[in-house]
């Protein structure tokens, strides 16, 4: 099996939702919000300067990850899916490079996410990578998150 990360396709706009779809109403309430990105990643992420990118197992989305751009090269790593078939394999980590990698390439200044500490597995990865709990300088999570990480600058890839 050839595993490859890709820049967003749009051919691929559909298998970003489901995925997205399918781990949100496992774990949650689809809100509204999510449901404004994942229909329409063109406009919410890549209009506003971020990026989507796609793991693809022998050309077959299994995985997609987004890259908010905020003002100031501020950043987010959101929307990060895996296939329940795929989860485990190292695909979510290498999404996540994709997007630490970018964050580089761009200057960025900080590179955060948010998530729920039920997901133990997400939690795991993100520590892995360098991100650290701490507390959103916006003061607010998401609907649906109980934790702000933010990137510290050395990549454990």
């Amino acid at each position: 099996m050839t595993l490859e990360i890709i820049p967003y396709d749009s051919k691929f706009r559909q298998d970003f939702y489901d995925m997205n779809i399918a781990w949100l109403a496992k774990y949650f309430t689809v809100e509204p919000q999510h449901i404004v990105v994942l229909v329409d990643p063109e406009k919410e992420l890549l209009k506003g300067g971020g990026e989507v990118f796609f793991a693809l197992e022998d050309g077959k989305p299994v995985g997609a990850v987004g890259m908010k751009a905020y003002p100031d090269d501020v950043y987010e790593l959101t929307k990060l899916a895996v296939t329940p078939a795929t989860q485990g394999g190292g695909i979510g980590r290498k999404l996540c490079v994709a997007v630490i990698d970018r964050f580089l390439e761009r200057g960025g200044t900080r590179l955060f996410l948010e998530t729920h500490s039920k997901l133990k597995p997400a939690l795991a990865l993100y520590e892995k990578l360098d991100f650290v709990l701490g507390t959103n300088p916006a003061g607010e999570l998401y609907d649906g998150t109980d934790c702000y990480m933010e990137w510290q600058g050395h990549k454990n890839a």
